[in-house]
């Protein structure tokens, strides 16, 4: 039989639980006063993954309500001064709604709350359409308020709430990117982006040194708030999201990179040529023949995160690394003729099997200085960091040596390392 994954029940859903039985407990200190579900729905909807989604949904929970009631009473007093006394038929209340309705969107438009919008119509439409008919439907407006400020209180406080922690802010803590934080298919789990953001907003000072490209990096790392500069290019580049721009390269000069292209022509390979210039990333290439190479050329250049040019490299332009791919047999054969080259020791060689293509072989070659360990060093003095604390896959290089451990697992590490329990803080 398949067996049926079951999920482990996670913090937010153990804090809805509490923020619901907090609701509870204060309407019953509260003689039941407001009405519960208005309370326990806006705690619930505060509830989110992390303080800033938190804070941005209490904000419009508690700006649409306003909007609302505000309207709502303007209703409320229009039909009991105006349109009941004048004996005016159902028709006119209706329309009456119908241009609030519109109101209420528009005001939340005009005072630049866009998101604030339907729970102002929510509001609008629960006193207009439900309680209308209330004995004091006043009343309900200003208890509707109250509820909506009780419940989104209760959850900022149940979901903002954390046990004791001594965080290492003077510690720079750094990962590796595949086979470290991203699944078997090179995806970061909902798990770990919404941890790494938490501990982000809260001051981690962390980053990630991985092999990737930047556009191959971005795409992988969608909606990670990060704050430092990263490490590319196997330590080629150093590149900083927040400002587009790469603080640090080490790159192989035209010279160094002509005689690599033409010792890769000559014996039948093709390659991209990968240059960093006014913080672009442009790709050169002469011709494509084999399928591997067209294949991926036919895949990637879509991306908005690359750059293209079948163009011979302009003269004078520095390289950071140049790439070929073709059968893995040419490729190893490649591989050897080069690193016994005379000039071999000016390079950095990486070969490697693709994932994606099987039968193909990646062929990287980059300056010899061209390290994660050098990159780390400069990247430690840009940010003034004393100390630093890393997770990878190769024993005895990295602090903390993740291999085969799950990627939600090496989140859950990195929390333990960067924030312990006060009382685990020596353990």
């Amino acid at each position: 039989m398949r067996k049926i994954y079951l999920p482990k029940i996670g913090a937010r859903i153990i804090k809805s639980g509490v923020a619901v039985l907090l609701c509870f407990l204060i309407y019953q200190i509260n003689c039941r006063s407001g009405i519960l579900f208005y309370i326990a729905l806006a705690a619930l909807q505060c509830m989110q993954p992390d303080r800033i989604s938190s804070k941005s949904i209490a904000k419009q929970r508690i700006c649409g309500t306003f909007i609302g009631a505000l309207y709502g009473l303007l209703t409320i007093l229009l039909q009991y001064k105006f349109l009941l006394p004048l004996q005016l038929p159902y028709a006119c209340y209706c329309a009456v709604v119908a241009l609030c309705v519109m109101a209420s969107l528009y005001t939340a438009v005009v005072l630049k709350l866009q998101s604030a919008a339907y729970f102002s119509c929510v509001v609008y439409l629960s006193i207009t359409m439900v309680h209308i008919g209330d004995e004091n439907p006043c009343l309900f407006v200003v208890n509707r308020v109250v509820d909506t400020l009780l419940g989104v209180g209760i959850g900022m406080l149940v979901n903002n709430f954390q046990l004791p922690r001594h965080r290492q802010k003077d510690t720079l803590f750094v990962t590796g990117l595949d086979e470290v934080l991203l699944t078997r298919d090179s995806h970061l789990s909902d798990f770990s982006r919404v941890e790494l953001n938490r501990m982000l907003e809260e001051g981690l000072p962390f980053t990630i040194m991985t092999m990737r490209t930047p556009a191959s990096f971005l795409e992988a790392t969608q909606g990670i708030r990060l704050r430092f500069p990263v490490i590319l290019m196997d330590g080629a580049v150093i590149y900083d999201p927040l400002k587009n721009s790469y603080p640090y390269k080490c790159e192989m000069s035209y010279g160094q990179a002509s005689e690599i292209v033409h010792a890769l022509q000559s014996i039948g390979l093709e390659s991209f040529q990968n240059i960093v210039d006014n913080d672009n990333v442009f790709i050169y290439f002469q011709q494509l023949n084999n399928p591997g190479a067209c294949q991926i050329y036919e895949q990637l250049r879509r991306s908005p995160y690359r750059n293209y040019i079948h163009h011979p490299l302009p003269e004078g332009e520095p390289v950071v690394y140049i790439m070929a791919v073709d059968l893995t047999e040419k490729i190893e054969a490649a591989y050897q003729t080069l690193t016994v080259r005379k000039d071999a020791t000016q390079y950095k060689f990486l070969c490697y099997s693709s994932q994606d293509y099987p039968g193909y072989t990646y062929l990287k070659i980059y300056h010899k200085d061209a390290t994660k360990t050098k990159a780390l060093k400069h990247l430690k003095t840009m940010t003034d960091f004393q100390k630093t604390y890393t997770f990878g896959t190769i024993p005895g290089i990295y602090d903390e040596s993740v291999e085969r451990l799950p990627a939600d697992d090496v989140v859950k590490l990195l929390k333990r390392r960067y924030e312990p329990l006060i009382w685990q803080r020596h353990i």
